[in-house]
């Protein structure tokens, strides 16, 4: 099968063609050229919101990809216009674990075999968030910034209840690759584990099971690591913040449309909560002047949980491989249709 993948800043070309090659497949690559990063992210958040159709792919991308029977792609949008223009398309790989830039129902019409990379930037996102919940409760972030601008910060906004890890509870949303692998991580720190997910069926024994409203009365930190849905969206909401202990923290490494923004910069201004970290934002980059960013008891952090390198690099290796297994008849991880 003809195999053409889009390279962009985080996945450049080499990396796809390194990962085919690791499995026995050559390709043919080409770059989707977005001036920066900053950039890219701009576009990626606007299809994050609104679907693949937002953006127009350069019409020189289209036609280098147009013979592909297999297309691979990360963050550049698969399109009707893109699938009209590969007649012989019959399966298209994302080198992520998100789908939004993929237009799987036209997909789905076309009979084109829809598949992901689930768990791609796990370890990455796990190792964040277990940072974030160090980072915020015990005020690096802060004392850093501090010394920076020639302070020597002795009082903060959680002076009188900073915790230790040992004996806490911790209350993961979405219990997926990325929670498991939180999960696995903070029961190191012999923490209390509560779990809520509605797809998962089965949690390891340092984990129990437990419902929204619980996770939120009871945790010392709650942690999301849901994928936003029509369902779940704002699922943190100004009756679950209101649940939440004064000494409790909150840590966002997901979606930011998971969050009521105003009504968590509600909970922070007014000490319902402790604090809060967070790696993303309905609008990115935010502004100095937005609520949470001139608030003291939050942590911020420009979405980049899931940029390791190791992540970015080891990405096409783990597509291909399961397109291997897909080609061979055999069961394989990440398909969406």
């Amino acid at each position: 099968m003809k195999i053409y993948g889009i390279g962009d800043l985080f996945i450049p070309a080499e990396y796809i063609l390194s990962g085919l090659k690791k499995n026995g497949l050559t390709g043919k690559v080409y770059n989707w050229n977005i001036e920066t990063f900053e950039k890219l992210q701009e576009i990626n958040l606007l299809i994050e919101q609104n679907g693949p159709e937002v953006y127009d792919v350069p019409q020189g991308i289209i036609d280098k990809i147009a013979p592909a029977e297999i297309l691979i792609t990360q963050f550049c949008p698969i399109t009707k216009q893109v699938i009209n223009s590969c007649p012989n398309l019959k399966i298209i790989g994302i080198l992520r674990g998100g789908y939004e830039n993929i237009n799987v129902e036209y997909a789905t019409a076309k009979g084109i075999r829809v598949l992901n990379t689930p768990g791609r930037n796990a370890d990455a996102v796990a190792d964040f968030a277990v940072g974030a919940i160090i980072c915020e409760s015990r005020n690096i972030a802060r004392g850093h910034l501090g010394i920076k601008n020639g302070e020597w910060i002795r009082e903060y906004p959680n002076s009188g209840f900073i915790p230790d890890l040992p004996g806490r509870t911790v209350g993961l949303i979405g219990f997926g690759e990325i929670g498991q692998k939180t999960a696995k991580r903070l029961s190191a720190f012999d923490m209390n584990i509560l779990a809520y997910d509605p797809y998962c069926e089965e949690y390891p024994e340092y984990v129990r099971q437990a419902e929204l409203e619980e996770i939120f009365a009871k945790s010392d930190f709650v942690s999301l690591h849901a994928r936003l849905t029509k369902e779940n969206r704002h699922l943190v909401n100004a009756d679950m913040l209101k649940l939440m202990k004064p000494t409790a923290y909150l840590v966002n490494t997901s979606r930011a449309g998971l969050v009521d923004e105003k009504a968590l910069c509600d909970a922070l201004k007014n000490k319902k909560i402790a604090g809060a970290f967070l790696d993303v934002f309905e609008d990115e980059p935010p502004g100095i002047d937005h609520p949470l960013v001139v608030l003291p008891n939050v942590t911020l952090t420009p979405h980049m949980a899931g940029g390791s390198n190791d992540a970015f690099l080891n990405s096409p290796i783990k597509l291909a491989a399961e397109l291997v297994k897909y080609l061979r008849g055999e069961e394989c991880r990440g398909i969406i249709n």
